[in-house]
C-alpha cells in the first residue's frame, strides 16, 4: 500500500522541507531521466534550478534505482523509473497556477511492495523510517487544511491569512482549501 501527503507549499516552505531531506543523503532525479545522468544530492538549493513540478527523491544507500528506456514516443531513449522496487519517493511541487492559485503538491511512496505475509523482500526499513520523519515534520511544522486531508506550510498559510491566497486542490476540477484554526 501507497503513503502519500498532500500538501500546500510556498518556495520558503519547501527549502526548509529540503533542509530535512538533506540530512538523509537523498539524490534527485526527474520523471524521465536522460541516459548518464548524474543525481544531484538534495539539500536546500536543490529545486532552485529545477524546472519541472515533479521529480523522484532517492534513497540510493539503500538499493539501486531501477529503471527502463521508453521504447516508443517522443521521448524515446528516456529512462522511466519503475517506483515499485526502486527506493524513491515520488515528489509532486506545490506551484501556482495562471490565476496566481497555490496548486497542492504531493509527496508519494510504495513502502510495502510484498504480497506474500512471508516473504521479507519488501522495502528496506530505512525507507519507512524516512517517510516517518518527513510526516513528523509535516506535523510539527505545518497546519492541516479545512476542509483536512492536506497540510499548509506556515508561510502558505500566513499567505492565505493575510494576503488571501487560494489553496486550490490538483486536479481539473479541484476546489478551494482553508486553513484549520
Amino acid at each position: 500500500m501507497a503513503e502519500k501527503l498532500d500538501f500546500f507549499i510556498l518556495p520558503e516552505d519547501e527549502r526548509a522541507l529540503f533542509r530535512l531531506l538533506a540530512r538523509h543523503e537523498l539524490t534527485l532525479y526527474p520523471e524521465l531521466v536522460p541516459p548518464g545522468y548524474q543525481a544531484p544530492k538534495v539539500d536546500e538549493k536543490a529545486m532552485e534550478g529545477f524546472e519541472a513540478d515533479a521529480c523522484y527523491l532517492a534513497a540510493e544507500r539503500f538499493g539501486n534505482v531501477i529503471a527502463h528506456p521508453l521504447k516508443r514516443g517522443p521521448d524515446k531513449g528516456m529512462l522511466e523509473i519503475e517506483e515499485v522496487p526502486s527506493p524513491v519517493f515520488h515528489y509532486e511541487r506545490s506551484v501556482r497556477n495562471d490565476a496566481g492559485e497555490l496548486v497542492g503538491g504531493r509527496l508519494w511512496a510504495e513502502l510495502d511492495t510484498t504480497r506474500d505475509p512471508n516473504d521479507i523482500q519488501g522495502k528496506p526499513l530505512g525507507l519507512r523510517r524516512i517517510y516517518d520523519d518527513i510526516y513528523g515534520w509535516f506535523r510539527k511544522t505545518c497546519r492541516r487544511s479545512d476542509p483536512k486531508g492536506f497540510w499548509v506550510g506556515p508561510k502558505a498559510a500566513a499567505a492565505w491569512k493575510g494576503d488571501g491566497l487560494v489553496l486550490r486542490e490538483p486536479g481539473h476540477h479541484g476546489g478551494t482549501r482553508g486553513v484549520w484554526r
